[in-house]
């Protein structure tokens, strides 16, 4: 009884509760520690994290279409290293999300729930928790940034009422404040681009202020809220910057920033109703949005600041979300974090609330979240199986699943790229090797980076750069090079040089393996 009073005293009080969340973090994470190379965006990213440690440049040597910090953070050796990565700054954000959710709530119970629900969502399989996706690592940085925002005076007085305009102090302190948080949201930017509606989020909580304030005490906001988007714009501005001096600069623009837009329209929806395919038109949404916060606006005196807040959040990131349609459980991890606090809000009661100001609350909150529910089941989001996770983790744990059958249960491609990689690694100490088909995984776990600027064949053929491609593998005549038996595109001219110049190595069941001739070998010298 005394360790079970102990035990109680602890979790309600703010650090033994953190030290909770972390634990269960710590443990829901465990299993992601032993997977093996079988995730394609993770494989990209780490192809391209080796391409870069070995002098690669970004977008012109080696290329893929998302904001380049995702590349960089990916520079470390291996996997493992990666998801340690991830771990550490999960920590961090759970701390991070946990001091927001206390400003927010002013209850710990309420904040230790929203929290936990942070947690569990961000950490398990069903959205693709268990993988170092992009939305993982810009979760970070907004919340990061969202951390220092809590700091600064101006933002404490929006959601303390209790605390005056007049009281508001713009020292060298705030400004710094303000700066390096916006700062964090601009790495966010630079990690992928959807976190720019985070951004706007944020930077809403000055709008919303400044609507209650009497203009002669807008200064001191306005001032703020120009801190904070200098400090958002000033990673974008230094990183056009750097690109262009590395004579990467069109590249950058192309690939990084420009070719988002053309991927976010690129998805079609298998709706027969016209006012569905509407509503999923990047216009019928900006019109959902711009309601939703046109309405959070004028009951701008009629909500919390919390609840007005998390609202806009919300609608934000579920339109960050919805940018490409397409039903990948992992872009859904950035509606997370307002959800959770939209579900808390739902267990808060704030005082000398009306019975019609509470139904106007759960009505909002309420229909928000069925929204999103809405959402999911009619993009036929695929969430990922959780329970077969953790339950095929155990067996292995206990031995009842060897490493092979393991790694199996998580994409049939893994006996064959792990039998491949010992033959391509064995060889010599750097092989190289270029993949026709999608199995980017089998590059990371090689550590080889491909020939070519593109680590799968679909981006080869969305921008049809089929005949550069071949010029590229012409020249570097990769040691070894594997055909997909589920690549249906052809590379016209491969098939020439393979019967010229390669043998198979070996046949295995879901790619060829073809090794370059010793005669062929003397021609590149």
């Amino acid at each position: 009884m005394h360790f079970l009073k102990t035990l109680h005293q602890r979790l309600i009080e703010p650090k033994g509760l953190l030290f909770t969340l972390f634990l269960l973090l710590t443990i829901l994470r465990v299993p992601n520690f032993a997977e093996p190379y079988w995730n394609g965006d993770e494989g990209i990213y780490l192809t391209i994290g080796t391409a870069l440690r070995e002098g690669g440049t970004l977008y012109t040597s080696i290329v893929d279409h998302k904001t380049p910090l995702i590349y960089y953070l990916a520079m470390v050796d291996n996997q493992l290293q990666f998801r340690i990565l991830l771990y550490v700054m999960m920590l961090l954000s759970t701390a991070a999300f946990f001091s927001l959710a206390r400003t927010l709530f002013g209850r710990l119970k309420t904040a230790g729930i929203a929290t936990l629900l942070f947690v569990v969502f961000t950490s398990l399989p069903w959205f693709e928790g268990h993988i170092p996706n992009g939305e993982l690592f810009v979760i970070a940085f907004v919340l990061y940034g969202a951390w220092l925002l809590l700091q600064t005076s101006v933002v404490k007085s929006f959601f303390n009422t209790n605390t005056t305009i007049k009281k508001l102090q713009i020292s060298q302190k705030e400004n710094l404040l303000l700066f390096f948080a916006g700062s964090s949201f601009g790495l966010a930017l630079l990690t992928k681009v959807p976190a720019l509606f985070d951004i706007i989020a944020f930077g809403l909580i000055f709008v919303f202020l400044a609507w209650r304030t009497k203009l002669q005490q807008l200064k001191p906001q306005l001032w703020s809220a120009g801190v904070f988007a200098i400090g958002c714009i000033v990673p974008l501005i230094l990183s056009i910057i750097y690109f262009y001096a590395i004579g990467s600069g069109q590249d950058y623009l192309d690939f990084g920033l420009l070719y988002n837009f053309k991927y976010a329209g690129s998805w079609q929806l298998s709706f027969s109703s016209p006012v569905l395919l509407f509503l999923f038109t990047l216009q019928g949404k900006a019109i959902l949005l711009g309601g939703m916060l046109l309405l959070l606006l004028g009951l701008n005196r009629k909500l919390s600041p919390a609840t007005q807040f998390s609202l806009a959040w919300f609608w934000l990131a579920l339109f960050a979300s919805l940018l490409s349609n397409r039903p990948y459980p992992h872009y859904f991890l950035q509606v997370i974090p307002p959800a959770a606090v939209l579900v808390a809000l739902l267990f808060t009661r704030e005082r000398g609330m009306t019975a019609a100001a509470k139904n106007r609350r759960l009505a909002l909150i309420s229909g928000s979240l069925v929204t999103l529910l809405a959402v999911l089941v009619l993009l036929n989001v695929g969430l990922y199986s959780t329970g077969a996770y953790y339950k095929n983790w155990f067996k292995y744990l206990t031995k009842q699943y060897s490493q092979q059958e393991y790694f199996q249960t998580f994409d049939s491609l893994m006996n064959d790229n792990y039998a491949a990689a010992r033959t391509i690694t064995t060889t010599r100490l750097k092989p190289s090797l270029f993949i026709w088909g999608t199995n980017p995984m089998l590059y990371a776990l090689t550590k080889t980076v491909p020939p070519t600027r593109f680590t799968v064949s679909f981006h080869i053929a969305d921008l049809n750069v089929y005949e550069q491609t071949m010029r590229d593998v012409e020249l570097a005549r990769p040691e070894y090079i594997i055909i997909m038996n589920n690549e249906a595109r052809e590379l016209p001219g491969l098939y020439t040089l393979l019967f010229d110049e390669y043998t198979i190595n070996t046949q295995y069941q879901n790619f060829t393996l073809w090794k370059r001739l010793p005669s062929s070998a003397s021609l590149l010298y």
